[in-house]
């Protein structure tokens, strides 16, 4: 008799099964902890076979052997590895935040962001005595805001090695409602000691993306990585942070929550469309050169994943980091394409506004230049 069993992770189905080092009483043990998420009938995309001990392994991403040392730590592994798979099969599909989730009776999801250990887990576990639970720590939102609800089990415990898990209708969380979920709030753990009001505010647009996009899954993945995650961003009102002491207090919050909206409304504009307002490449071809460069060197910009321009500041985002730039920034960075110092500077120029008395503002834009070759946005050729 076959002790394998399938679960349903986001949008894919993820076979686990073990060989037979692991025992009949672990193996019912860890089917127990997936209960909630039982799928058959279905194909499975990916299979896992767990061992304890013995160090196998398979580079096969469709068949992955996985072995973990103790019963604790292989339940754990299994928990890591059937998300992962989850992950990588909505993978340029959706957003994919790493956060909990709760929704409201109408379907309503709002999102808890956070990094380990930040209490995703303990807020999805106090809110989702409340509220359907909808994860607790891969939350997956498609264009256009609809959530992939994945209730998979809550890892608990002090140890990030060896959590254990919990299957939600253990721990007493509530269910899905019948609504369609679509993501409605975006909230920022920030607990804190000594807390003894909790309280909501908004974070800024270019704030939000430096702590959100850490966040993220496969962002680079999407189309337009920058303009996806924006769009969400203003679409949910903008992003919340809650600073709290205990996850206790954050029921309380919840309609003070969803009412809180950002007011902004910044113009965007895709830097693979447009290089916003700012005619700086026009202008490397006019005769005025005000700082010769040293012979030989250019600039050019640095290889990027996508860059989106938000009202007069630039976004650029590579290796999975968001580089936000104002002021001389964007200006330098669109100018660089195989150029001189001296070509930028006199784009540059023509961008400043009269610098005060005594400020040289050549001298300034080298030293910019510098910050944006030492911050791998530039290179020198």
């Amino acid at each position: 008799m076959s002790t394998a069993f399938d679960v349903r992770v986001l949008d894919s189905v993820v076979r686990v099964d073990f060989d037979a080092s692991v025992p009949a009483e672990l193996r019912e043990r860890i089917r127990g902890h997936w209960v909630d998420l039982v799928e058959d009938g279905a194909e499975p995309t990916v299979t896992l076979t767990a061992n304890l001990g013995n160090g196998r392994h398979s580079s096969d991403p469709q068949h992955r052997i996985i072995s973990a040392p103790s019963a604790e730590q292989l339940a754990a592994r299994i928990v890591s590895e059937a998300t992962l798979a989850g992950i990588a099969g909505l993978s340029g599909s959706a957003l994919m935040l790493h956060a909990g989730g709760v929704a409201l009776d109408d379907g309503r999801v709002i999102a808890l962001v956070g990094p380990s250990g930040r209490g995703k887990t303990t807020a999805s576990r106090a809110l989702g005595r409340h509220y359907g639970y909808v994860t607790d720590e891969t939350l997956a939102v498609y264009p256009g805001g609809d959530v992939v609800p994945y209730r998979k089990p809550l890892s608990i415990g002090t140890d990030p090695d060896s959590k254990t898990p919990h299957p939600a209708s253990s721990e007493g969380l509530r269910g899905l409602p019948d609504a369609p979920l679509v993501l409605d709030a975006i909230v920022v753990l920030d607990r804190r000691d000594g807390i003894a009001e909790p309280y909501v505010e908004t974070i800024p647009v270019l704030e939000s993306l430096e702590a959100l996009v850490p966040q993220t899954s496969f962002l680079s993945s999407l189309r337009n990585p920058l303009r996806t995650l924006v769009s969400t961003i203003l679409s949910t009102g903008g992003v919340r942070r809650v600073v709290y002491s205990e996850a206790e207090t954050l029921g309380e919050l919840v309609d003070e929550i969803l009412s809180t909206r950002t007011d902004e409304s910044p113009h965007l504009v895709d830097v693979g469309v447009s290089t916003n307002d700012c005619d700086c490449g026009a202008k490397l071809g006019e005769e005025e050169v005000v700082v010769e460069a040293a012979p030989g060197t250019l600039y050019r910009r640095s290889e990027y994943r996508d860059a989106l321009s938000v009202d007069d500041a630039l976004v650029v985002f590579r290796q999975n980091l968001v580089t936000v730039l104002d002021g001389l920034g964007p200006v330098l960075w669109f100018s660089a394409a195989d150029s001189t110092a001296a070509e930028i500077t006199d784009a540059a120029l023509k961008e400043m506004p009269e610098p005060p008395p005594g400020v040289d503002p050549a001298a300034i834009i080298e030293a910019t230049l510098d910050e944006l070759v030492t911050a791998n946005l530039l290179v020198r050729a």
